[in-house]
């Protein structure tokens, strides 16, 4: 059976959840860089609209668990759905966390002591941007992008190798950037589960596993039934958040 109302619906939840998240890491990231407490504060300011489309795909995936869906295209979107709006989520409280570090006396005329943390926000930054650039035009290669780019992992070995060594050179004012470097590791991390998800909705690399039952499928994945026998291997993704 095809959904073709709750898919749309999930799409819509996902557009609104992605503006959110985007512009929360944009809005930290400039607090930062600019040293731009105007930019910081309004970081926090749509968490809880995000929580809400967040709780409204996640009910939307259990309605559809209880119902018989065959079709591959709409299992292997469901699924990465709901693992799409963890990724924001968590993409989302990274920025705010990010906002609460950056010190609201931080002066804008202060060049940040750390360009490379500045150039890792960026590089970060744009790892989402391709993210939601593939999901929403439904083109594989910038999800592959993401997936192929080491330079953020080096990035983020560079930047954690060095404001580590700053802080036993400081006198402590500098201590808040080590924190915003592991936000931004966290928030790279959650790029790449979002573009391991699209190439799997976009190339179908799976889809032998909803061949034989997709209702089956979603019933284990999303309510945490009995393992079929289709699926072996598998475990049951939580939907307690």
């Amino acid at each position: 059976m095809k959904l073709y109302q709750p898919i749309n619906v999930l799409r819509v939840q996902l557009v609104e959840m992605s503006r959110l998240s985007q512009r929360a890491l944009d809005y930290s990231i400039k607090g930062y860089q600019l040293g731009s407490p105007e930019f910081s504060r309004s970081v926090g300011s749509t968490e809880q609209e995000l929580e809400q489309h967040h709780q409204r795909i996640k009910d939307i995936c259990r309605k559809l668990a209880a119902r018989k869906v065959t079709d591959s295209a709409d299992c292997r979107f469901v699924l990465i759905a709901l693992r799409l709006s963890s990724a924001l989520r968590t993409t989302s409280r990274a920025a705010v966390q990010i906002a609460q570090d950056t010190p609201s006396s931080f002066e804008g005329s202060r060049m940040p002591r750390h360009a490379a943390l500045c150039n890792l926000g960026d590089l970060v930054n744009s790892l989402v941007r391709l993210c939601i650039v593939a999901l929403f035009k439904q083109e594989a290669r910038y999800a592959e992008t993401v997936l192929q780019s080491q330079a953020v992992w080096r990035r983020c070995e560079f930047v954690f190798a060095n404001v580590h060594e700053s802080e036993y050179q400081s006198s402590g004012e500098d201590t808040f950037e080590p924190a915003i470097a592991r936000s931004l590791g966290t928030v790279a991390r959650q790029a790449h589960d979002m573009a391991d998800a699209i190439l799997f909705w976009l190339k179908e690399s799976d889809r032998e596993l909803f061949h034989a039952n997709g209702h089956d499928t979603l019933n284990f994945l999303f309510v945490g039934s009995c393992v079929p026998e289709t699926l072996p291997g598998l475990r049951p993704l939580s939907l307690v958040h």
